[in-house]
């Protein structure tokens, strides 16, 4: 468990080092693009991407975590399932690309709404190549080279996309910047990934039904996730208009920002419980536990922080245009606590071959998110004026049911009463931060931040909701962290760049 340890914190601190400057460039971006192409043009890129992330889970097919699962437990297949991939995802990208075209014309969208979910959909096709070169290194465990790759095109897309907006260009060519980042960090990877294995199509229809049909029980799963994440934005194209769209799309934007936590740590963790799952039981129990507290350590304080300087923080970034966006931003403050918690189940039971168990509570989360849309959407509208809000508020209610299922799905002993009251005591100090928090709520951003970190780190500490551990995981996740970028500045010191 001890090793287990340190090899989680290195990867998550390679992880979280690229995370952290991904973050901050695709923070950049997101300020740049609502007020440069106002809240229409955001409202058509965010359905484009709502499409093709529906399409390109059907399109992988669940391989990618098939991949990451078979490579964490036995290395040597990492060439024969790349190769393989690489032929599959080609042949279904021209089915998925065929029922988009078809669904775009039945519906009768807006000719430049259309002609951006084309484009985007070029893009997807070299982002699958770049999902099946990242399911190969991570089950290999090669979490830098992922990391790399992820920078590079983030700095490529941020850089030549505001240098457009400056230079006045619209949607259209900002769309087209998705392509050449896809292929910044395919061209990376790539480089990277031929290190370590050989890099070979492979042509052969067996094998690709033996994939296809092994990555099933990971595509329902999947398929279920993500038209459950994007099922929303498709309804308000449908009920509302894109104008709401733009504004429910720079929430949920800046939500998934705030995501990245748990990405890296479900990364590194995730070959780890695939492998201790066949080794080591008590370690996966124990490792599970650790996961769910300090998760929850972080989920809280971030959450309920968000539900107060949501106004704030839309307008401070957005311009007052996206002033509707601030009510969707605090819904999403709920559902940032439970979707850390989530995120942490679900990899739980597919890495221990429970997949089954949660497909079915993803299908039924996706299945009952659209009435909820139908019905909470046009309420929100007659209401609020704001159809994004129902968006927002038939997500936390879904994802409430998802984790009280996920919950009840784990293995006995998985999760114990010392979880519990761990939890109580996290939610006490969260909930205090809230409330001081509150009080300055209409001074500068900046001042109910500090108010709500100091009483939230205080009571941590007081109450015990930080488990010495937990500290030492994190202490150590940090100082590979800062290792890594003293390690990244030292080129540029040495050339004397400032």
């Amino acid at each position: 468990m001890k090793n287990t340890g340190k090899t989680i914190a290195k990867n998550a601190g390679v992880l979280m080092a690229s995370q952290l400057t991904t973050w901050i460039l695709t923070l950049l971006l997101t300020m740049f693009l609502p007020r440069f192409l106002g809240a229409k043009a955001v409202g058509q890129f965010h359905f484009a991407n709502s499409l093709w992330a529906i399409a390109a889970i059907a399109v992988t097919f669940g391989m990618d975590r098939l991949m990451t699962k078979e490579i964490a437990r036995t290395p040597d297949k990492a060439a024969d399932l790349f190769g393989t991939t690489i032929f599959a995802r080609a042949l279904l990208y021209l089915v998925g690309f065929s029922g988009i075209a078809l669904y775009l014309t039945l519906l009768d969208y807006p000719a430049e709404t259309v002609q951006v979910v084309f484009i985007i959909g070029i893009a997807q096709l070299l982002w699958q190549f770049v999902s099946a070169a990242t399911a190969v290194l991570q089950g290999l465990e090669q979490m830098q080279y992922i990391s790399i790759a992820n920078i590079a095109g983030k700095i490529f897309n941020t850089v030549v996309a505001i240098s457009l907006l400056l230079l006045g260009y619209g949607v259209l060519v900002i769309a087209a910047v998705t392509i050449g980042t896809a292929l910044v960090s395919l061209l990376v990877m790539l480089w990277y990934l031929r290190r370590v294995i050989p890099l070979r199509l492979h042509i052969r229809p067996r094998a690709v039904i033996h994939m296809l049909r092994a990555g099933s029980p990971y595509l329902l799963t999947q398929l279920s996730l993500v038209i459950y994440m994007q099922v929303d934005i498709v309804i308000i194209s449908l009920l509302v208009n894109e104008e709401t769209i733009g504004w429910y799309g720079v929430a949920d934007q800046l939500f998934g920002t705030f995501l990245f936590i748990p990405t890296v740590f479900m990364t590194a963790v995730f070959p780890a419980l695939s492998r201790m799952y066949t080794t080591d039981t008590h370690s996966l129990s124990r490792l599970m536990s650790k996961s769910f507290n300090l998760l929850l350590t972080l989920s809280v304080p971030i959450g309920l922080g968000l539900i107060v300087v949501a106004d704030q923080l839309v307008v401070l970034l957005f311009g007052p245009e996206f002033v509707n966006s601030g009510p969707v931003l605090a819904m999403f403050g709920l559902v940032l606590i439970l979707t850390y918690q989530n995120m942490l189940l679900g990899q739980f039971l597919v890495s221990t071959d429970r997949q089954n168990k949660w497909t079915v509570v993803m299908i039924v989360a996706a299945i009952v998110t659209i009435p909820l849309d139908l019905l909470l959407i046009p309420w929100c509208v007659q209401t609020f004026a704001n159809g994004a809000v129902g968006g927002a508020a038939a997500f936390v209610i879904t994802e409430a049911g998802m984790m009280i299922a996920g919950l009840s799905l784990l293995p006995k002993g998985s999760l114990t009463r010392a979880n519990a009251s761990m939890a109580a005591r996290i939610l006490l100090a969260g909930l205090t931060m809230f409330a001081a928090a509150s009080l300055v709520r209409e001074s500068f951003i900046a001042v109910p931040i500090l108010v709500g970190a100091i009483v939230y780190g205080l009571l941590a500490r007081l109450l015990r909701a930080v488990a010495d551990e937990d500290v030492t995981l994190l202490l150590e996740i940090a100082q590979r962290l800062r290792s890594r970028i003293r390690h990244k500045s030292k080129p540029a010191e040495t050339v004397g760049t400032s």
